[in-house]
């Protein structure tokens, strides 16, 4: 950090925005000129996710559940536009206030301020990037690697698989009991969960009343086959190019390049947790609950099939979440003062601010702890600013080690 602040100092502080060539002319008229490009990137970036919705959605599809998408893929375009062009507008006009570009107002605090932009969307858009944001953050300390536990979290996919079957344990028993929020691989049968213990009888499935036990694995396996298939699809078309099959160019190419890690690990994901979910509750009817929980536990193995950090971050993420979230539940009620005023604290409100500001520092002056995920999110949201401002930094990085 000694060594970051001092090459700020000496190299960045006293620039203009014209003089270090973060944009050519007058600073308000580049935001105008660029805003539309800014909303056309957000308006590209989102429309993957909106296609898997809709794909996941396509059997139960109405008009109404259409509109909803298309409503959240423009909210998810239009708040992220305003947060991109908030941050553009204050990194320029927080140095013609200040008189110098210094090392957090560069581009961490207009970060911070600019998500505050957030508090315009919805509250299912504000959980869905404070949890990637979070994801991001933790995967970049996983790559630092500070201290051996990091350091063997990163290093031992062993730890890693153990530690995502708590997760998917500690998920779906929260889905199950308290209909949590949060997206997930799959979900829980919750009409099955309503049955009454004593209403089981021995040998007898009742997790699925009007088919056997084979179709029901069969229609989840097959469901999330193509759910998957289409993650690996979009996976390869919206990636990067370097693994691109040799002598293979454009859409061709991206497709001969599939991988179908995500499409393996969701099948076997579906099928073992349904298989044994059925299998404990005809072998031990009693104990509803300790079966479900055995079968998103075993379940999660299937982490070692595709293992992947992005996955495995997120897996962290939603389990807090997912047990937050059962905390409040429980003690909705409670009368202890010190409870009651942590369970009202807004920790999502603040908790995006502050990644942001992390993420979009990082990826601008220490791209080296930046992971892909970040990357790909600041870059595709600001339309490859933040990627024009780490091409500067790092430029400048080399003039420096040249003169030395």
């Amino acid at each position: 950090m000694v060594a970051l602040s001092k090459f700020f100092y000496e190299n960045v502080r006293n620039q203009s925005c014209q003089s270090l060539k973060l944009h050519d002319g007058n600073c308000l008229l580049y935001l105008l000129k660029e805003t539309p490009y800014f909303a056309l990137a957000n308006f590209k970036y989102f429309l993957p996710i909106c296609v898997i919705s809709i794909l996941m959605k396509l059997r139960n599809m109405n008009k109404q559940k259409l509109r909803h998408s298309l409503q959240y893929y423009a909210e998810c375009s239009l708040v992220c536009t305003a947060v991109s062009c908030t941050i553009q507008f204050l990194m320029c006009n927080l140095r013609n206030v200040m008189g110098h570009f210094h090392l957090y107002t560069f581009i961490f605090l207009p970060s911070v301020i600019g998500a505050c932009m957030m508090n315009l969307a919805s509250a299912r858009l504000r959980q869905l990037l404070t949890t990637t944001l979070v994801q991001c953050n933790i995967q970049s300390f996983l790559l630092r690697r500070r201290n051996p536990i990091i350091r063997l979290i990163a290093d031992s996919k062993h730890l890693q698989t153990f530690s995502f079957m708590l997760c998917s344990a500690v998920i779906l028993q929260g889905k199950l009991l308290h209909n949590t929020e949060g997206f997930w691989l799959l979900e829980p049968n919750l009409e099955a969960s309503k049955t009454k213990d004593a209403n089981y009888t021995s040998n007898k499935c009742q997790l699925h009343s009007e088919t056997s036990c084979t179709r029901y694995i069969y229609e989840g396996m097959q469901k999330y086959f193509l759910v998957g298939l289409a993650l690996d699809v979009a996976k390869s078309l919206t990636g990067k190019t370097e693994n691109i099959v040799k002598n293979q160019s454009g859409i061709w190419g991206r497709i001969k390049n599939i991988r179908i890690g995500s499409m393996a690990l969701l099948t076997a994901y579906v099928g073992i947790y349904r298989f044994l979910n059925c299998f404990l509750r005809r072998k031990f009817p009693q104990n509803q609950n300790h079966n479900h929980i055995a079968s998103a536990f075993i379940a999660g193995l299937c982490y070692r099939i595709s293992p992947q950090t992005n996955l495995f971050c997120y897996a962290l993420v939603q389990a807090v979440r997912t047990l937050w979230s059962c905390l409040k539940i429980e003690h909705s009620n409670s009368k202890n003062q010190i409870m009651r005023f942590l369970l009202g604290v807004p920790f999502e409100k603040i908790l995006f601010p502050l990644t942001l500001g992390h993420s979009c520092h990082l990826i601008c002056l220490k791209p080296e702890y930046c992971c892909p995920l970040t990357a790909s999110v600041t870059n595709n949201v600001t339309n490859y600013k933040a990627n024009h401002v780490q091409n500067i930094i790092a430029k400048l990085k080399q003039n420096v080690m040249q003169v030395e």
